[in-house]
């Protein structure tokens, strides 16, 4: 910093809580505000999950989109446990899918788990706030016990 309390060229500003700016903060928060849009969107497709009336390929194929993009988005703004979280749900779904498609009768495991990973989710998205790289305490302690086992594996 110089004697003007500008930060020389190159060299990022460190935060209040010690983390370095690297610019991104801002497109942080929009993330942060688009995941509580998304977060709706993924209740709705779950209670359609759970309703097991209909084909659920379409179903299953958005809410792998959704994922998708949003654990990319994640990992791309350094967000590394909603980007996992994210992925994780991702790739539950998957597996329910490809359940879906076996001949064999449905696995009933990959529901729980890709319920499991949904929920995690959501309670990850509901913690939330400002534009922090890290989850919030409360949204830590949100996640479940096995949504961690199921990161940690």
């Amino acid at each position: 910093m110089n004697s003007h309390g500008q930060h020389r060229a190159g060299s990022p500003a460190i935060r209040d809580d010690g983390l370095r700016d690297d610019g991104l903060e801002e497109l942080r928060a929009t993330f942060f505000g688009r995941l509580k849009g998304e977060r709706q969107l993924l209740l709705n497709l779950g209670a359609v999950l759970a309703q097991g009336k209909m084909d659920r390929a379409p179903v299953l194929a958005e809410l792998r989109n959704r994922a998708h993009r949003l654990s990319g988005t994640a990992a791309v703004l350094d967000l590394r446990e909603v980007a996992a979280l994210a992925h994780v749900l991702e790739l539950a779904v998957e597996g329910r899918a490809v359940a879906d498609r076996a001949i064999t009768p449905r696995a009933e495991n990959s529901d729980r788990v890709m319920c499991a990973a949904l929920q995690a989710f959501i309670k990850v998205i509901d913690g939330l706030s400002g534009s922090s790289r890290k989850l919030p305490i409360q949204a830590r302690i949100a996640t479940s016990r096995r949504s961690r086992r199921i990161l940690s594996s």
